[in-house]
């Protein structure tokens, strides 16, 4: 009887736990995702420095951006770049509707949006 009360103690111990969890593994991948973003925009500005223009291939940054949770890419457009992270839909990272799309322009603008498209929705 004991050990039934036990089991029942740690399994709602565990229901309650879990989802709490879950969401800070969503938040760190968040995270992740905005200093790599960080580190790929400062190395833009490197590059921009010694060549006079933006790189678009991400195969040039350096250490290797890990593509796990997110996909990268980098837009040039006519006034700068912007830079972008994708949720992959079958990484860890898919549950996160909130955050699906990260973006930082050349300028320091940060956004971000919801799976359906909704702005600014998570930081």
């Amino acid at each position: 009887m004991e050990l039934l009360l036990v089991l029942a103690l740690v399994s709602v111990l565990l229901t309650m736990a879990a989802p709490t969890w879950r969401q800070h593994q969503l938040t760190a991948g968040r995270q992740q995702a905005w200093l790599q973003l960080q580190r790929i925009g400062l190395q833009q500005q490197m590059w921009l420095i010694q060549h006079g223009r933006y790189f678009e291939d991400v195969s040039l940054v350096r250490p290797v951006v890990d593509g796990l949770r997110y996909s990268y890419k980098i837009h040039l457009l006519e006034a700068g770049l912007l830079l972008s992270a994708t949720v992959n839909p079958s990484g860890p990272q898919s549950h996160d509707v909130l955050c699906w799309r990260l973006t930082l322009s050349d300028t320091g603008e940060m956004q971000s949006l919801g799976k359906g498209g909704e702005m600014e929705v998570c930081k």
